[in-house]
């Protein structure tokens, strides 16, 4: 792998790489991309920068929706996770946020590269993740647009509901069962999951999106979204 993070042993090991990376960056083949880290000049693909310029880089949120290409609009900076904390950074325009999820369930690992692996959250934990932080997955619309645009059994119903499990948060549930089951037949969710969502929902009302106008309430979901998504609803009892 040519990324190049400068942690020597010792101060001539420093030195060493320090001049050797000085003179690849002056005669074009090597790039900085932040504090201590340079890959090839001719790498520009942005979903490898972000993995692979942090240790463990794995692209979460909307930049997990981005790469699975269930998004309408395309941003300028990118939300990564990494096991080590990092300031943001700016490489070819495009600004990588540090923005850390607190588990990964099955990251999906694309070698098409084997020297820059992409790593991206499961197609599931990106849904779940999503629901969570609507604002992170490029708000509510965005999020709607994905879900309908990702085919029946594309998403591992079980990986889902302990995503769910994981987060412990009656709200989430209240929003994932709501949302999900306006598309419940297109992506193929059991009665089981939105039973089990029921089950660990909470007793207060919960709002969809804090961003958006919620202005009409699902007795069922004790939730309230904006009117100009309840008319897709058809309510069950599940």
């Amino acid at each position: 792998m040519e990324t190049a993070f400068m942690k020597p042993d010792n101060e001539v090991c420093y030195n060493t790489r320090k001049s050797r990376l000085y003179n690849r960056t002056r005669r074009g083949l090597l790039a900085h991309v932040r504090k201590g880290v340079y890959v090839p000049s001719n790498l520009t693909d942005k979903f490898m920068i972000a993995c692979n310029a942090v240790e463990n880089g794995c692209l979460v949120y909307h930049s997990a929706l981005e790469y699975y290409a269930l998004h309408t609009q395309s941003f300028n900076w990118l939300y990564v996770h990494s096991t080590t904390p990092f300031r943001t950074f700016e490489h070819l325009n495009e600004i990588y946020l540090f923005k850390p999820v607190s588990y990964l369930i099955n990251p999906h690992i694309d070698l098409s590269n084997e020297n820059y692996p992409v790593r991206v959250t499961s197609l599931s934990q990106t849904i779940i993740d999503c629901i969570r932080h609507i604002d992170l997955a490029g708000g509510l619309e965005e999020l709607m647009k994905a879900l309908d645009w990702i085919g029946i059994d594309k998403l591992d119903e079980a990986e889902m509901i302990q995503c769910l499990d994981i987060a412990t948060s009656k709200s989430v549930y209240q929003r994932a069962g709501y949302l999900l089951s306006i598309y419940k037949d297109q992506i193929g969710l059991s009665d089981n999951f939105f039973i089990h969502c029921k089950e660990r929902a909470g007793n207060n009302v919960s709002y969809l999106s804090p961003d958006e106008d919620c202005d009409a309430y699902d007795k069922y979901w004790k939730i309230c979204v904006p009117k100009t998504i309840k008319h897709q609803k058809e309510y069950e009892l599940y």
